[in-house]
């Protein structure tokens, strides 16, 4: 169990290890990180809650024969397209789109549609005009077109790895 729970949570011992061995080197130092570490937690810990929300929300408004009709495997190229275009409305750090993306694997979206959502959550259609006023509208349409071009090859190749993967 002790070695299940090191596996499973290193990176939240190894930050805490760090930190006894930073107090007692640099204790001023130390404590300057851990006022930073507290700032941060608590300007994000409001949105992670919000997105936990909504993922208590989607379990209970959208039910999973919802989810697979529009996005499994059996909806065809309308569950790429469609993951496309919901990724380029997505705003806000990746961090909470992750949660929301396996609630939606979970509940039976294809893996294709996670990998095109978060290669289109690149675009970000709401900051288009933003990226333009400091990179100019040729560059800004030429991105957000590659990125699009690239995200249904990318999410197929992604979903054909993970299928060979869990055949194996």
């Amino acid at each position: 169990m002790i070695m299940r729970s090191l596996r499973s949570h290193w990176l939240l011992y190894l930050t805490l290890a760090l930190y006894v061995v930073t107090f007692s080197i640099r204790p001023e130092r130390a404590m300057a990180a851990l006022h930073t570490t507290l700032n941060i937690f608590g300007s994000v810990i409001l949105l992670i809650m919000a997105v936990f929300g909504l993922i208590g929300l989607l379990q209970v408004w959208i039910s999973r024969d919802v989810i697979v009709r529009l996005l499994g495997r059996d909806s065809g190229i309308k569950s790429l397209l469609l993951a496309s275009f919901c990724g380029t409305l997505l705003i806000g750090p990746a961090y909470l789109v992750f949660p929301l993306l396996m609630e939606i694997r979970k509940q039976g979206a294809r893996w294709a549609v996670v990998a095109i959502v978060l290669t289109s959550y690149a675009v970000k259609l709401q900051m288009l005009p933003i990226e333009s006023g400091f990179l100019g509208w040729p560059f800004t349409i030429g991105r957000a077109a590659v990125t699009l071009a690239i995200g249904i090859p990318t999410g197929l190749i992604i979903e054909a790895a993970m299928e060979r993967r869990s055949s194996l």
